[in-house]
């Protein structure tokens, strides 16, 4: 019986050293280090299977980056992913699905190593819902714990690991490409359709949405620190198309999303007399833009019925492109963006009238445009349907997540006091 138990305990700690070693050769997410397989492995096209948060997580811990831009998919997708073609020395680092409570993390991991200077964000008012708080390849990656080496095992011995290394394998043999979410050219009325659709669900969304006041205090801790020790830290609001923006008006957001511009104003206005060690971007050591609010280069009308040839600046109404991305970058950093029609604002509490007002009316031009018309009726119908809003169970932070932070904080490296 002894000898059955001993043989029993040895078979499942082969096979389970067995599916850890095959998934660190695969390495779909590329953290391991491991040699490329030629046929197999040579094209990484499953970094980003799961959001993207294994892959940052763990480049984030390993440091040696000087400027981030972190976000959502808004920021995955709209801005360059080649360092290329970014401003010298940022990558982006942006997450799809991720939410204020992750990119706080990020944030405060990478800002462990010496070498980051600045930290941009993308932030929206979806991101400090109560929605969500973390996807499930949050706990395995290095954003978790701030433990590279940890992060490594748990990805090792996860079967959502295997199932990307098995695809990652399949991509290799057969050439198939990672998705891209944009074309070139569309089949008649395919953007249509998702602008359309894109705008009706989101309603919904916003008619069940809740801010949390909680994590934009979490994420001024974070925002506290860094700019204390000397790093950047410069936020945007996003930009969003006119469709998706009017829904979330209609849907009796307008209000929230304009207090969201004062607390984000207000928060970073606490910070803004911190000295950066060595500023990516001209201006004070924390800042915050906004390109949202109907502007020319989101309000450009939709794709119509039959329209087959690229929106130039949304995919659909919740995601720009990355001209759009590199366009911000430069009004940020006050050069002229290539698209005369990317516009920003500085935002600050004396500017916070002057800009609401200009929200309004530049939502009051466009809805007398043929495309805002358009919505208006759209909306009209879905409203007159009486849809049931989009209802999650909410997660709200707890001290375990606080103290997560806390910790990550206590190993930032005090780039202030080298000055």
């Amino acid at each position: 019986m002894h000898r059955y138990a001993v043989t029993l305990l040895i078979a499942l700690f082969a096979s389970l050293a067995g599916f850890a070693g095959f998934n660190a050769l695969i390495d779909p997410f590329g953290i391991m280090g491991s040699p490329d397989l030629p046929g197999l492995t040579v094209r990484d096209t499953r970094l980003y299977e799961d959001g993207g948060r294994v892959h940052v997580g763990d480049q984030l811990a390993r440091g040696g980056e000087r400027a981030l831009i972190l976000g959502s998919s808004r920021t995955v997708d709209g801005f360059p992913r080649d360092p290329a073609d970014l401003p010298d020395g940022f990558i982006n680092a942006g997450m799809r699905g991720t939410n204020i409570f992750e990119l706080s993390q990020a944030a405060a991991l990478a800002a462990g190593s010496e070498t980051l200077q600045c930290v941009v964000i993308g932030l929206d008012l979806d991101e400090f819902g109560t929605h969500s708080k973390a996807k499930a390849t949050y706990w395995l990656s290095a954003l978790r714990d701030g433990n590279a080496d940890f992060a490594r095992a748990r990805v090792a011995l996860s079967p959502s690991t295997f199932g990307a290394s098995i695809q990652l394998i399949a991509d290799n043999l057969t050439g198939s490409q990672p998705r891209v979410p944009w074309a070139d050219t569309y089949p008649a009325g395919a953007q249509r359709t998702r602008y359309e659709s894109g705008a009706r669900g989101i309603y919904r969304f916003y008619l069940g949405y809740r801010f949390d006041p909680e994590r934009l205090a979490l994420f001024e801790t974070v925002l506290d620190r860094l700019t204390a020790e000397g790093v950047q830290v410069i936020g945007f609001i996003h930009p969003l198309h006119a469709w998706r923006e009017e829904a979330l008006f209609r849907a009796g957001r307008g209000d929230d999303y304009l207090a969201f511009r004062t607390a984000l104003a207000d928060t970073f206005a606490r910070h803004a007399d911190r000295e950066p060690v060595d500023a990516c971007l001209p201006g004070d050591g924390a800042q915050v833009w906004d390109f949202s609010g109907f502007r020319p280069f989101a309000a450009v009308a939709a794709p119509g019925a039959d329209a087959t040839e690229a929106h130039p600046t949304f995919y659909e109404p919740s995601h720009y492109l990355p001209n759009v991305g590199a366009d911000m970058l430069a009004v940020m950093a006050g050069d002229r963006p290539h698209d005369a029609r990317t516009t920003g604002d500085r935002l600050s509490p004396e500017t916070m009238g002057a800009t609401s007002a200009a929200i309004e009316a530049r939502r009051a031009a466009w809805l007398a445009t043929e495309d805002g018309r358009a919505v208006t009726a759209m909306l009209d119908a879905v409203a007159a349907g009486n849809p049931s809003a989009e209802l999650e169970t909410p997660q709200f932070l707890n001290g375990d997540d606080e103290i997560s932070v806390a910790d990550k904080l206590a190993r930032i490296a005090p780039r202030a006091a080298r000055r």
